[in-house]
């Protein structure tokens, strides 16, 4: 007799393992702590509005966490299989299931399963007691991300066969993760001057190379479909381009955060139609590859999420790095220098008076070997530009010798 044969006589119920469910009702019991901080706050009149949503906000995940705990479990019957979580039971038969994959990260392994005529799917924590079991009961049902593979391998090998172009299929992928390699080192390396170099030559030079690999990326990716992929499943035999999409925007980022980008916005909303274009482009563009993914909510916030930044960065350039014009100087003066202190490290800032567009007093985030030659009273020039997409921009800029500019 099989074990498929054995594991199908009785009915099998698994819970989760004890170190699963700890987690869970640790995460819970702190949201459900700061939601207790949060309608303690309430209590002043003031602020009740404010500590209410906040609270609830943070009580309905907590209390789900805990259900989960205390709910999830899943039951082997014969050949049905059912999944019960906080608020929902999975059930299927072994003949209802059209196919397997499987999803891994930081935070756990998982089974996706796909049921067929589209019905629907849901996936099985690898973090139940009966994972031996689980195992067994799969075995047979077939690997979707294998299958997938073996068409790419498939459709590769026939294009070599009609004697397209190219190399014979290994030495294509190979060639194919070549360049995938390369690139990503390449984005990675380029990133460094435009984090921490504020020489200006260079930084215009490493900051258009960085902010063209997505572009790359995104052209290679729908060009050669069958040689590149963007987050790529373990099986996949393609060349993985997601980090040279997705490592510019936090490059960016980062830049920003270092104070490293010399070129300020006069009123930083005066781009914001550009960049919901560029947002929606490159959403657009990759939104086909991650909705195919079993981890397409992740996935789909990511891109959203670094996606959102590569578009302020790019549509930030487009605005000051053509812009070739002759600044229009104007002096301010430091009015007060302080440090901003973060999990992500320290900002500098100099606070200036009032000048030209800038009616008030204006905070300017600036490098620390910048901030370390300001004093308090000190003159602060800064040159005016209009902008290649019309959004003034302006940066600070060395005051002339023996000449007082006007503040206004």
């Amino acid at each position: 007799m099989s074990s498929l044969d054995q594991i199908s006589e009785t009915r099998r119920e698994y819970v989760l393992t004890n170190g699963r469910k700890l987690i869970f009702i640790l995460l819970a019991a702190v949201i459900l702590i700061g939601a207790g901080f949060f309608f303690k706050f309430a209590i002043n009149p003031i602020d009740r509005d404010f500590g209410l949503v906040t609270g609830v906000i943070a009580l309905v995940p907590g209390i789900i966490l805990l259900l989960h705990a205390w709910r999830c479990r899943l039951i082997l019957d014969g050949d049905i299989i059912e999944l019960h979580s906080a608020f929902r039971v999975h059930q299927a038969i072994r003949n209802e299931i059209e196919g397997l994959r499987t999803i891994e990260n930081q935070y756990g392994r998982w089974t996706r399963v796909y049921l067929k005529n589209d019905q629907g799917a849901f996936n099985v924590s690898d973090s139940f007691t009966g994972k031996d079991d689980l195992k067994e009961w799969f075995k047979g049902i077939p690997d979707l991300d294998q299958r997938d593979a073996d068409e790419i391998t498939k459709e590769v090998s026939s294009q070599d066969s009609a004697g397209l172009p190219g190399t014979d299929r290994s030495k294509r992928f190979d060639l194919a993760k070549g360049w995938a390699i390369g690139l990503s080192v390449f984005a990675g390396v380029i990133s460094i001057p435009v984090i921490w170099v504020n020489y200006a030559p260079v930084y215009r030079i490493a900051l258009t190379l960085l902010l063209a690999c997505p572009l790359v990326g995104i052209i290679l990716l729908h060009r050669f479909p069958l040689l590149f992929t963007a987050f790529r499943r373990k099986p996949d035999p393609r060349a993985d381009l997601g980090f040279l999409i997705i490592w510019p925007g936090i490059g960016v980022m980062f830049s920003y955060q270092t104070a490293n980008d010399p070129s300020h916005l006069v009123d930083s909303l005066q781009l914001v139609y550009w960049t919901l274009l560029i947002f929606a482009g490159f959403v657009a563009a990759l939104f086909q590859t991650a909705w195919k993914s079993p981890s397409r909510g992740a996935i789909i916030f990511a891109i959203v999420l670094l996606g959102g930044m590569y578009s302020i960065g790019l549509v930030n350039a487009t605005n000051s790095l053509p812009d070739m014009s002759a600044p229009h100087l104007y002096q301010s003066s430091a009015l007060k220098l302080y440090e901003s202190q973060s999990s992500k490290g320290t900002r500098y800032y100099v606070r200036v008076a009032p000048w030209g567009p800038i009616i008030y007093p204006d905070d300017v985030a600036v490098p620390r070997d910048t901030y370390a030659t300001f004093h308090v009273g000190d003159p602060v020039c800064f040159g005016l530009h209009p902008g290649f997409l019309h959004a003034p921009w302006y940066t600070s800029m060395p005051c002339p010798a023996r000449q007082t500019l006007a503040i206004q």
